[in-house]
């Protein structure tokens, strides 16, 4: 069964869980330094309490439980819808931080965010209207082979970025590798659930369930080349921008490649064209924060 503004609204969910999840994690990593500092001066007060650090967890739990909206919405529709809707995430979390944690939105970040918000609606609005596609094709076998491609070019792309000091390629290259991985972690439980033509909540084939089961490690190679990049002293706003750019235009791809029906108009094009162009806009020019500086110390 389909019904496309359920994956659309599961996707949106998604992101935004995501989002929260990072943005309270980094409230929670704040305080922590502030109670490190603290202990070392004895006998002065820690600001904040147990909260905060509740706070971190409650951001941990949610980055850790945002796989259920990817398994809700693969049943109802095309990958690629829901991985497109991951750009609205940034949006919230511009939000979020303007106006809980008080930080001074950009005209970049702004222009940035009209773009991400333009190309998702077009996305969303095409998509109820477009023709419908038998998602159930799926070329099985070309999809290994493109998760084999991605995960050779990325290690060869990463082992590149190892000889070079320049530290936005390096971000680059961890960034597209791990983002890569990040959308195809959905996409491989939504061939996996559909995969036999009755889609379904539980994969009801072997080959369907070596999918889903896949999907999640494929999810998890992508947070941890993600802690990698910040270990080499990647810039985390390049990083974060290549992330997130893999992680919407990979899946778009694949899709059109995979599904023989499932015909790319030039609005679909200009639309994902947006979303990245958003996307590069609200983080790659983001001014230096203190999230950038916690994570250059730990490294």
């Amino acid at each position: 069964m389909t019904n496309l503004p359920l994956v659309i609204l599961f996707g949106v969910i998604s992101t935004i869980q995501t989002h929260l999840a990072k943005a309270l994690e980094r409230q929670g990593i704040e305080i922590f330094e502030q109670i490190k500092a603290r202990l070392q001066r004895s006998g002065e007060k820690i600001e904040g309490g147990i909260r905060k650090p509740v706070i971190y967890s409650i951001g941990f739990v949610l980055n850790h439980t945002v796989f259920i909206w990817a398994v809700l919405a693969q049943p109802y529709g095309p990958p690629a819808l829901f991985t497109s809707m991951f750009g609205l995430g940034l949006v919230f979390l511009m939000i979020y931080a303007a106006n809980v944690m008080k930080e001074k939105i950009t005209r970049m970040e702004a222009w940035g965010a009209s773009a991400i918000v333009t190309g998702t609606l077009v996305i969303g609005v095409e998509a109820i209207f477009r023709p419908e596609a038998d998602r159930f094709t799926m070329n099985l076998d070309g999809m290994l082979v493109a998760l084999a491609v991605w995960s050779v070019a990325g290690l060869m792309f990463i082992l590149a970025s190892r000889r070079s000091s320049n530290l936005n390629l390096v971000a680059l290259a961890f960034g597209a590798f791990a983002g890569g991985f990040g959308g195809l972690d959905p996409f491989l439980k939504g061939v996996g659930q559909g995969y036999g033509g009755d889609p379904r909540l539980i994969p009801q084939t072997f080959a369907g369930m070596a999918l889903f089961i896949a999907s999640f490690v494929v999810g998890f190679l992508g947070f941890i080349i993600t802690q990698f990049g910040f270990v080499r002293k990647a810039r985390a706003s390049v990083q974060i921008a290549s992330y997130n750019a893999a992680y919407v235009g990979l899946p778009v791809i694949l899709q059109a490649i995979l599904l023989p029906n499932y015909p790319m108009f030039p609005t679909t094009i200009g639309a994902i064209v947006l979303i990245l162009l958003g996307i590069v806009l609200m983080q790659t020019f983001k001014p230096s924060n203190r999230q950038s500086s916690i994570v250059n110390r730990k490294s």
